[in-house]
């Protein structure tokens, strides 16, 4: 019996043995996967000193660093240790700066300079290569360099530069602080090191608002969509509403699918490849038109109505002209146009503060902003093409009720002029008031004793100053912020032009729908200035300026895409022309139908 069970215990210890080995094995196993590669300092230093002495050796084949004077200090500094790399892997300010530089370049603004194409390639295909690893560690450095320099030099601002309103000041010399330079970043990059907060600084150079890192997830969806392969225009002049049937509708399908108006199919993911690819018919097929699959039916038609919406077209759910512009926009250039928007938000502080005005100029609409929440919204009139309204960052410090309008000479002499003359009582009926010299001394003039058919607009020796009451082109109240542009904001006598879809029509204020209610907001807690008192200096024309206790920043911005407080993408006519980029034409619907 004894001899019996020899043979079984045998082989169960056998079996254990041969198990545990089996389980070392693959703890062996585990422990090297988890096992980063470790790079000698001294091999990363070779290749170092081929790149940065060797000024005839190009790294990565292909790109002669820009900052390679700076770079080889500052890594002999180091004793050649790399700052953005982990031995072969990308550490995660590696990583964030290589998304801000992919979003920073996306619109084909300029040449931005970062040899973004070669930088991408090889940090793509990463190994255990030092010599490739090491080229990955030295374009970062050289990209970060230039575009540290670009942040810091306010070289990343669009929408500057414009000439519609000259400085209403001259200055003989304006003292601009000297460009910061290599030296100085590779300081802040010495100091960044040394304290191990490299995210940090990457991240300082770069806007943290809010609804800029929203935008960063809908640029890289609509790059995703460009580098699909999968995005083919729609027929021009395609039309389709609800139960018609055609052979673009599985494309149109899966684009609105692909920028989330269309929710995707329960279990997409089990069928991600499938989901990825439209199902249109073979070039020189005809489609069977009798299938589901070309049916335009209410699921794809509420789709449609979520495209429109986003882009402020009315939401009939028909693919007509005006949504077929927008529908056949390439996602490489919506990328560019959210990429350039992006760059708006460097005209912003980095604190908003609590309580803020902010003007969307190409949305034509203002928002109170108190907290998180939005405590007033309303429409906006905007500067007309040739007086566009300016980008700005004030602060609304004075109001003025039932203000008086010193007309700008150039509106006299443009506008006004031709008026008086057709009608000599023009003046008298909208309530100005006529001032010129006489015997050098300025007096009000009867516009009776003026020879108007005498009076040129290049001779205009007169200012012209309407009164307060209804006809006052300034409206009730006028919302005063410090700027040389002579820009601020406004009510209106001609409140019937809210109404309109197109709102650019001013000399280049901003003209407000409720200005009642925003002065009463502003003066809120503000001792003797209820709405009750503003509305009695109005109504009895009783030109009044009032100096806010607390002055409340107002921001003027252009954004043509943004994401709003429900996540969704918003898209918007560029109505002064300033999303002009990569040569691309502009995207006008009107003019497309």
């Amino acid at each position: 019996m004894t001899e019996t069970r020899k043979p079984h215990r045998a082989v169960a210890l056998t079996g254990i043995i041969g198990l545990v080995c089996i389980v070392l094995l693959f703890a062996a196993l585990a422990a090297s996967l988890n096992t980063k590669p470790y790079m000698p300092p001294k091999v990363a230093q070779k290749y170092m000193e081929q790149w940065l002495i060797e000024s005839s050796r190009e790294v990565a084949g292909v790109v002669r660093l820009k900052h390679a004077k700076a770079l080889e200090p500052f890594y002999l500094r180091r004793d050649y240790q790399p700052v953005w790399m982990d031995s072969y892997e990308l550490t995660p300010a590696a990583m964030e700066l290589l998304q801000v530089l992919r979003e920073t370049a996306a619109d084909d603004w300029r040449n931005y300079g970062y040899e973004l194409a070669t930088l991408e390639r090889e940090a793509n295909r990463l190994s255990n290569i030092p010599k490739q690893a090491t080229a990955v560690e030295v374009l970062l450095t050289d990209a970060f360099i230039t575009y540290a320099q670009q942040a810091l030099n306010a070289q990343l601002l669009p929408d500057t530069g414009e000439g519609d309103h000259p400085s209403i000041r001259r200055v003989a010399a304006i003292s601009q602080e000297p460009l910061v330079g290599e030296e100085q970043i590779i300081d802040l990059l010495h100091d960044s090191v040394r304290r191990n907060d490299l995210n940090a600084l990457v991240a300082r150079l770069t806007p943290s608002h809010p609804g800029y890192l929203r935008l960063r997830k809908e640029l890289n969806r609509y790059l995703a969509i460009a580098n699909s392969g999968q995005w083919v225009p729609l027929p021009d002049k395609l039309s389709l509403q609800l139960q018609d049937r055609h052979a673009a509708v599985p494309q149109l399908r899966w684009l609105l699918t692909q920028t989330g108006d269309m929710p995707k199919p329960a279990l997409s993911w089990l069928f991600k490849q499938e989901e990825q690819q439209p199902r249109v018919p073979a070039a020189g097929a005809e489609a069977d038109l009798s299938l589901n699959e070309y049916l335009f039916d209410n699921d794809l038609a509420n789709a449609v109505k979520s495209f429109q919406r986003r882009h402020n077209l009315p939401d009939t759910g028909h693919v007509d002209a005006r949504t077929l512009v927008w529908l056949r926009v390439p996602p490489h250039q919506m990328a560019q146009k959210i990429a350039l928007n992006m760059k708006r938000w460097r005209h912003l502080p980095a604190e908003l503060g609590n309580r803020y005005v902010m003007v969307n100029m190409a949305d034509y609409r203002l928002q109170m902003i108190n907290g998180n929440s939005v405590e007033l919204d309303m429409k906006v009139i905007i500067g007309n093409l040739q007086r566009r309204t300016p980008v700005m960052a004030q602060t609304i410090s004075t109001l003025e009720l039932a203000p008086t309008w010193s007309v700008p000479k150039r509106i006299a002499i443009n506008s006004l002029l031709p008026k008086i003359r057709r009608n000599p009582n023009y003046l008298d009926e909208k309530g100005y008031q006529i001032i010129g010299k006489v015997d050098g001394i300025d007096q009000f003039i009867s516009p009776h004793d003026i020879d108007w058919n005498k009076v040129t607009p290049q001779n205009f020796p007169y200012r012209l100053i309407q009164k307060a009451g209804d006809d006052n082109a300034l409206g009730s109240i006028k919302f005063l912020l410090p700027n040389d542009k002579d820009i601020y904001l406004h009510d209106t006598s001609q409140p019937e032009l809210f109404g309109l879809h197109n709102r650019a029509l001013s000399s280049g204020c901003v003209r407000v729908e409720q200005p009642r209610l925003l002065a009463e907001k502003l003066l809120r807690g503000q001792q003797g200035w209820t709405r009750r008192h503003i509305d009695s200096a109005i109504d009895q024309n009783r030109t009044t300026r009032i100096r806010l206790q607390e002055e409340v920043p107002v921001y003027l911005m252009y954004w043509t895409t943004w994401v709003d407080e429900k996540g969704t993408l918003q898209v918007r006519d560029d109505v002064y022309q300033r999303d002009l980029i990569a040569g691309l034409p502009p995207i006008n619907p009107e003019v497309s139908l």
